[in-house]
């Protein structure tokens, strides 16, 4: 039992929307990417706009503020350890089932 593309097509937002450069977005409305990662070890996430509240979250903001600085075009970049981010968003979403 799958899910078909169609159907997964539906549930993450229908088809890809064009952003404000006339480029098909590849990221469901509602979410941001991010790239996280230090040296060599970068990967991107997509996340839940409801994700830039939370308080670990706005920290790793603020650092990668020190890092980048606000003018920082393009993807959003976060200077943390991809794997511990990846823990974090599952411990998060873990959290979130049972409240």
């Amino acid at each position: 039992m799958g899910v078909t593309a169609s159907k997964l097509n539906r549930l993450i937002g229908g088809g890809r929307r064009i952003n404000r450069f006339g480029v098909p977005s590849l990221t469901p409305k509602g979410y941001v990417p991010v790239c996280v990662g230090v040296n060599d070890d970068t990967r991107r996430f997509i996340v839940h706009t409801t994700t830039l509240r939370d308080a670990d979250f706005l920290e790793m903001l603020c650092k990668s503020a020190e890092e980048y600085g606000f003018c920082n075009e393009g993807i959003l970049r976060i200077p943390y350890e991809a794997k511990h981010f990846e823990e974090w968003i599952i411990r998060r979403a873990r959290r979130k089932m049972f409240y």
